[in-house]
């Protein structure tokens, strides 16, 4: 039975992912669903685990990605981002686009979300492999004070400054 992006495209599996495959834009885009996908899977498990009350996922423009309530009844909004190509890990935290009227607007403000959950499948090949931090240990923006800064490089590391996490559990503990 065809998937329905098969039927209301009327192309088939295989030349909706060539032509995914042949396109950078889109495989950028296709890999941030990926790392939202795969941490959603981990909210889940970790629901089921009886270790997270709740979670839900929000696909809204100027929304976080998720918001998390801990067993303690804590709200925490998370934002998933994937790492950049390059030789070392690092994140860029900023909006795809900006308002004309304030270029400031692509950055985020320090109070959009409270977690940063970064996929670096890009460059370990574990597609599942998040780090987290949070927002309140990470640099402001060097103009805009009330913003976060645009790239952190993610190190390998629990013990570093600012703290990155390997675990979503430890990044809820902190």
């Amino acid at each position: 039975m065809p998937h329905a992006l098969e039927i209301k495209y009327g192309l088939t599996a295989q030349e909706l992912l060539d032509a995914i495959d042949k396109r950078f834009r889109l495989k950028v885009a296709l890999e941030g669903a990926v790392a939202e996908v795969h941490f959603e899977r981990k909210l889940r498990i970790a629901s089921r685990e009886g270790w997270l009350h709740s979670y839900e996922s929000h696909d809204v423009d100027g929304m976080h990605d998720f918001t998390v309530v801990t067993l303690a009844g804590v709200s925490i909004r998370v934002e998933v981002k994937t790492i950049r190509n390059g030789i070392k890990p690092q994140v860029e935290i900023q909006k795809t686009r900006a308002a004309k009227a304030d270029p400031s607007s692509r950055y985020y403000d320090r109070n959009h979300f409270d977690v940063i959950a970064v996929c670096v499948g890009r460059h370990t090949g574990d597609w599942s492999q998040f780090r987290y931090a949070l927002v309140r240990d990470l640099p402001s923006h060097r103009n805009h004070p009330e913003k976060i800064q645009i790239m952190h490089l993610i190190p390998d590391k629990d013990d570093t400054t600012p703290r990155w996490f390997s675990r979503f559990q430890d990044v809820i503990d902190a």
